[in-house]
């Protein structure tokens, strides 16, 4: 159990390690960012790392021997784990603050909003390998629970990724747009008339926006070719991100307003970021470790959309009504 032990908890730290120093990330970057959708989706991303640290926490606890630390192993082990954090961390706080605000104390730029979800893709990246490298490890050993617990917190960290992908995505569009807008202004000589006059968005920024315009990118395959009722009963197993792109794109096109009112019915905050991407296994699990408040949303949120039984039952008993 020892030796089993002295592998494992270097793993678990480095897990625990990586996790904190993206909630630095998301800490960061909300204190630049204006109130609206990005700043709501930090703090669901934020509130998912706190929840995974907190059983990453609990099982090394449970797996390190009393007096470790004390012992020259554990001393060496502290002091690697306080230098792999301090060489993960260019996150510094203050570079973000002055780089966040536009002179003046403005909003974000969207160049910047781009650049921190960049920094917070490269976090969430760090974590998910240490995840990764962390369960192959604890398999090898045989310790089922950690192997459960890192293949967990990966598969999270992996949807996380997914949605920064998505923002990555929005954000180089606002960029983009911005430029050919700027371009267009410029082609037209109307920049003394900006103030009473918005150009339409030129073909470079159409070019941009495009990528969630086709329809072979939509997350229901065959949209085009489904029914109302047909796309109202998928609707449900969607992500907020992907009704997003669901609903952009009916705007853009047919204007069903049967489809639009479908997808506003399902419209709400996901009780955590990446909820929606796990599986109930994975929920269940995170629950454990949840506030009462969040386990309430998680039952209120699964009772609109795909209800499964285990995972109402898992955030009832988590706090009861």
């Amino acid at each position: 159990m020892a030796a089993t032990t002295e592998e494992l908890v270097p793993v678990l730290e480095d897990a625990r390690q990586a996790h904190a120093a993206l909630l630095d990330r998301f800490g960061a970057d909300a204190v630049v960012t204006p109130p609206g959708p990005h700043l709501q989706t930090l703090e669901r991303q934020a509130a998912e790392v706190r929840i995974g640290l907190a059983r990453i926490h609990r099982l090394e606890r449970s797996l390190r021997p009393r007096g470790l630390l004390e012992s020259a192993v554990g001393a060496t082990l502290l002091l690697s784990r306080g230098a792999l954090r301090t060489a993960m961390l260019p996150l510094a706080i203050g570079s973000v603050v002055v780089r966040g605000l536009l002179p003046g104390g403005g909003p974000a730029d969207p160049r910047l909003l781009l650049r921190n979800t960049e920094d917070e893709y490269a976090a969430a990246a760090r974590a998910l390998a240490a995840c990764r490298a962390g369960e192959v490890l604890a398999e090898q050993v045989g310790d089922e629970t950690a192997a459960h617990l890192l293949g967990s917190l990966r598969r999270q960290d992996e949807a996380l990724m997914r949605d920064l992908e998505v923002l990555l995505t929005e954000h180089a569009s606002t960029v983009a747009r911005n430029v050919a807008e700027r371009g267009i202004r410029r082609a037209r000589g109307t920049v003394g008339k900006t103030a009473r006059e918005k150009p339409e968005p030129g073909p470079m920024a159409e070019e941009v926006l495009g990528a969630v315009r086709r329809e072979e990118d939509l997350p229901i395959p065959r949209f085009g070719r489904l029914s109302t009722e047909q796309i109202e009963g998928r609707l449900p197993t969607l992500t907020q991100l992907e009704l997003t792109v669901v609903e952009g794109y009916e705007r853009a096109h047919a204007r069903r307003k049967e489809v639009l009112n479908a997808i506003e019915r399902l419209r709400a905050p996901e009780p955590w970021t990446g909820y929606d991407a796990l599986d109930a296994a994975g929920i269940t699990a995170s629950l454990r470790d949840a506030p009462a408040a969040t386990a309430r949303q998680v039952a209120e949120y699964e009772q609109r959309h795909r209800r499964r039984r285990e995972v109402i039952a898992a955030a009832t008993d988590r706090a009861p009504a």
